[in-house]
C-alpha cells in the first residue's frame, strides 16, 4: 500500500499542510502518485477483462459513498 497511509497519520499529515511544512507536499506527492499507479493499473486490467463498464460504475459508487479508497 501507499508509503505515506501506512506511515503517517491524517492528522499529523494536516498538521504539516497547515505548518506549511515542505514534508507535507512530498508525503502529497507520493500518495498520489500511488493512487494515480494503482488506479491505472485496475483500468488496465479492467479492459483487459472487458469489464471497464462494471468497473466504472463502481468506482463511481464508492466515490459518491465518500470511500477513501476508490480504486477497487
Amino acid at each position: 500500500d501507499c508509503y505515506t497511509c501506512r506511515h503517517f497519520s491524517r492528522a499529523y499529515l494536516r498538521h504539516l499542510f497547515m505548518a506549511r511544512e515542505l514534508l507535507a507536499y512530498y508525503l502529497n506527492t507520493i500518495h498520489n502518485l500511488h493512487y494515480y499507479l494503482k488506479l491505472m493499473r485496475e483500468i488496465r486490467r479492467a479492459l483487459q477483462e472487458d469489464r471497464f463498464e462494471e468497473f466504472r460504475r463502481e468506482f463511481y459508487r464508492l466515490r459518491e459513498e465518500g470511500a477513501t479508497e476508490v480504486a477497487p
